[in-house]
C-alpha cells in the first residue's frame, strides 16, 4: 500500500517532509521525498511507544487473563499508542511469573504490540516503595531476574531496580544478558547511581518519583538523572510533576534523553471510584490516583494527552518532543531496529493526524488499519 501526497515526519531532522510513504506485509519498504510543501495534505507520525504501563480501562496486567490483555491492546490501541511494555510490579514471585506467562501468551494475539515487559519491583528500596508492598521488596539477584526474562523470552525485558546495595555486578549481567536496567524506586546517592550507569544501566524510572530528591549537596537520583547522559521517564500529567518540573526536566535532558511514560493502572480511562493496584485498594479523584494513605499509586494518563501535556508544559511543537513519545522509549527497551520512527525496514507503525496539532484520524498498525 502506498500513503501519497502526505507530509512525513522525519526523525532525524525532526521535521515533517513531503512525500510518499510504502508498506506491504506489515512492513515500511520504501519512503520517497520530493521537496514540495503542501498546506492541505495529512501528517504522518510513527506510533507511539510505552514502555511503563500497569494497565488501563478497567484491565490490571498483574491480575488480567488473556482474553482481558487483548481487549486492553485494543485499548492502547485506540489512542495510537501501537507499541507497550506491559509492567508487573512487586508481587510473590508466583504472581509475578503467572503474569508473565499471561502477558508473553496475550502478545501473539494483542492488537498493538505487546514488545516486552517491564518488571518494576520487586529489587528496589524499602526506603522508596512509593505503593509497592513493602514486605515484598527483595535485592536484585540476577539468577532471578534472569529466569524472569527467560520466561517471556523472545519479547525483550526493561528491570527497574534499586542500586544502592551494591548490586553493581547484577546491572552489568543483566546488560550483557540483553535485559536494560532503570534505576527507580531508589534512594542510591549521586555516586552510587552513576556506578551503576557505568555498569549499564540505561535510564531513571518515573524520574523524581520515588527517589531520593535533588539536593545542592547531595544531587542523589534526580540529579544523576538530570545531568547524566542516561535517558529519563517522565510522567507528564501535572500531577505527578508540577509542569514547571516537566518543562525544566525537558531543557535538562532535551528531546533525546527523555522519555514520556504514562505509569497508568487499570483506573486510567474510568470514572471516578475505588479500583485496585495488583490488589493494593485505591481511590481515583479528578484523575487522581491514591492509595487508602495517601500515597500515589501510578497514574490514569494516556500517551495521547501525555503528548499533548508536554507540548503545553514545554512550549514546544509537536515535531520537537514527538521523539520523547516514540524514538527515545524504544531506544531506552533496545526496540529501535523495528519501531519508534518511520524508516524503510521498520514495522509500519503509523498515525495519520488530522487538522488539530496532535488529533488521530487513523491508526495502522503492522500495516493493518485499526478499527
Amino acid at each position: 500500500m502506498k500513503l501519497e501526497n502526505i507530509l512525513i515526519y522525519n526523525t532525524e531532522e525532526k521535521r515533517f517532509l513531503h512525500g510518499c510513504l510504502s508498506f506491504e506485509n506489515g512492513i515500511i519498504t520504501e519512503i520517497e521525498y520530493d521537496g514540495k510543501t503542501s498546506d492541505g495534505c495529512k501528517r504522518v507520525i510513527p506510533g507511539l511507544v510505552d514502555v511503563h504501563t500497569h494497565g488501563r480501562a478497567g484491565v490490571d496486567i498483574m491480575t488480567a487473563d488473556e482474553d482481558e490483555l487483548t481487549a486492553l491492546s485494543r485499548s492502547y490501541a485506540s489512542l495510537g499508542v501501537t507499541t507497550v511494555f506491559p509492567t508487573v510490579m512487586t508481587a510473590e514471585k508466583d504472581e509475578i511469573i503467572n503474569a508473565l506467562k499471561r502477558i508473553k501468551s496475550a502478545s501473539e494475539k494483542a492488537v498493538c504490540h505487546f514488545a516486552g515487559v517491564h518488571i518494576e519491583g520487586p529489587y528496589i528500596s524499602e526506603k522508596r516503595p512509593g505503593c509497592h508492598t513493602t514486605s515484598l521488596i527483595r535485592k536484585p539477584v540476577f539468577e532471578e531476574i534472569k529466569a524472569l526474562s527467560d520466561i517471556v523470552s523472545p519479547l525483550k525485558t526493561h528491570v527497574t531496580l534499586a542500586p544502592e546495595a551494591g548490586e553493581y555486578d547484577t546491572v552489568k549481567k543483566c546488560r550483557e544478558y540483553g535485559i536494560t536496567v532503570g534505576i527507580g524506586h531508589s534512594d542510591a546517592l549521586y555516586d552510587e547511581c552513576m556506578k551503576a550507569l557505568e555498569n549499564g544501566a540505561c535510564t531513571f524510572t518515573h524520574t523524581f518519583n520515588a527517589m531520593r530528591p535533588l539536593l545542592h549537596r547531595e544531587p542523589g537520583c534526580v540529579g544523576a538523572a538530570l545531568s547524566s547522559d542516561a535517558f529519563a521517564e517522565f510522567i507528564a500529567d501535572g500531577f505527578h510533576l508540577a509542569p514547571s518540573v516537566v518543562n525544566l526536566s525537558y531543557k535538562a535532558k532535551g528531546n533525546d534523553r527523555f522519555v514520556l511514560i504514562t505509569d497508568s493502572i487499570a483506573a486510567a480511562g474510568m470514572p471516578d471510584g475505588k479500583y485496585a493496584l495488583a490488589g493494593i485498594p485505591v481511590n481515583v479523584k479528578d484523575g487522581k490516583i491514591l492509595t487508602e494513605d495517601g500515597t500515589i499509586a501510578g497514574s490514569s494518563l494516556d500517551m495521547n494527552t501525555g503528548v499533548k501535556n508536554l507540548m503545553k508544559f514545554t512550549g514546544k511543537p509537536l515535531e520537537e518532543i514527538l521523539p520523547c513519545a516514540t524514538e527515545n522509549p524504544a531506544k531506552q527497551v533496545g526496540i529501535y531496529d523495528v519501531c519508534g520512527s518511520l524508516d524503510a525496514g521498520k514495522r509500519a507503525d503509523i498515525l495519520i493526524l488530522g487538522n488539530g496539532e496532535f488529533e488521530i484520524d487513523e491508526i495502522i498498525i503492522g500495516g493493518k488499519f485499526f478499527k
